[in-house]
């Protein structure tokens, strides 16, 4: 099968390309190469364009190779960073879309797979979160995930290609940049203690989300192929489900280091930052049978395998988990 991965060489994309090529698909990457929260990791076996899917000559490119799925993950990806430079992130994540939907409609892709954002949501502290709860972002980033959205419902919604909504909340895992601070609590307070410095904590330890460990979030982007027990279009929150404040998580982390005492400095919350949020998956589980999810110490353990194989340095740009592995 012929699939497209915008964002490929990105964190989650970087591991989703991954699995569809062991699985035997052939896969073109389009991807900028300004990935801010992962390790940028090219897989050797893929088709690969660098390049911004705001760029038309690139859209004419991905025209030519014809791809008969899509999966759209390239986006800027950070709610803080959203606010470096607002208009780009709304172009990344707005008109890219668009361009790419409209492309999508042209060649008649069988499936559309777009990664969207627990940001749409905002903060929502007295209930679980499903996917009918209200949209009220919190930050640009969140608006700029929506606006995809709702280009992906507007023009391929009445066609003949199948669309997939995944609302991804906190992913984390091995191929995270470390080095990176202003994306991802679990790799950010991780990295402090890879390179044994206090933990700062931008923001109350009472906030709390659902946190997931990245093969159970490539397990349901690839099951998404295959699944035929799908209507036309549909939205699903990717999450354990599980609640975990941010003091229970900086806990978990010093626990699997065997860390007794550690310094954590708790300063004020970032722009755009979200208080709390936490999903109802019975939707999700309704569609993926038997689904499972990594325990968050497990995970937790299987990241800092990886992380403690990384030195501490400022350019970390070999030690992508993938590449570590090509070079045994």
């Amino acid at each position: 099968m012929k699939i497209l991965v915008t964002g490929g060489a990105g964190f989650i994309g970087s591991h989703l390309v991954k699995k569809l090529i062991d699985k035997k698909n052939k896969v073109l990457i389009v991807d900028s190469l300004i990935t801010i929260g992962g390790i940028k990791y090219i897989h050797p076996k893929s088709k690969f364009i660098k390049g911004n899917i705001t760029n038309k000559k690139i859209i004419k490119k991905i025209k030519d190779w014809r791809p008969e799925i899509i999966y759209h993950l390239a986006a800027q990806s950070g709610g803080e960073s959203s606010y470096d430079n607002p208009k780009d992130d709304y172009l990344t994540n707005g008109y890219g879309t668009l361009l790419l939907c409209n492309l999508a409609k042209e060649i008649k892709v069988k499936k559309f797979i777009y990664t969207s954002s627990v940001a749409v949501y905002g903060s929502n502290l007295n209930n679980k979160i499903n996917e009918k709860t209200k949209i009220n972002p919190d930050s640009i980033y969140g608006i700029s995930k929506y606006a995809g959205e709702m280009f992906i419902n507007q023009i391929l919604k009445n066609t003949k290609t199948q669309t997939i909504i995944l609302r991804v909340f906190n992913t984390y895992g091995p191929g995270e940049n470390l080095n990176f601070l202003k994306k991802g609590m679990v790799s950010i307070y991780s990295s402090y203690i890879w390179k044994k410095k206090p933990i700062i904590v931008k923001g109350s330890l009472n906030r709390f989300r659902n946190f997931q460990f990245i093969d159970d979030v490539i397990n349901i982007l690839y099951l998404c192929l295959k699944n035929n027990n799908f209507k036309k279009n549909e939205l699903f929150n990717i999450s354990n489900g599980k609640t975990t404040k941010v003091s229970e998580l900086i806990k978990i982390i010093l626990q699997i280091n065997n860390i007794k005492k550690y310094k954590v400095i708790v300063s004020k919350n970032t722009m755009g930052d979200s208080f709390g949020c936490s999903a109802n998956n019975t939707y999700l589980k309704s569609k993926f049978k038997n689904l499972q999810f990594t325990p968050l110490k497990k995970g937790l353990k299987l990241f800092f395998q990886w992380i403690n194989s990384v030195p501490v340095k400022k350019n970390i740009k070999n030690y992508h988990p993938y590449k570590l592995l090509n070079n045994k």
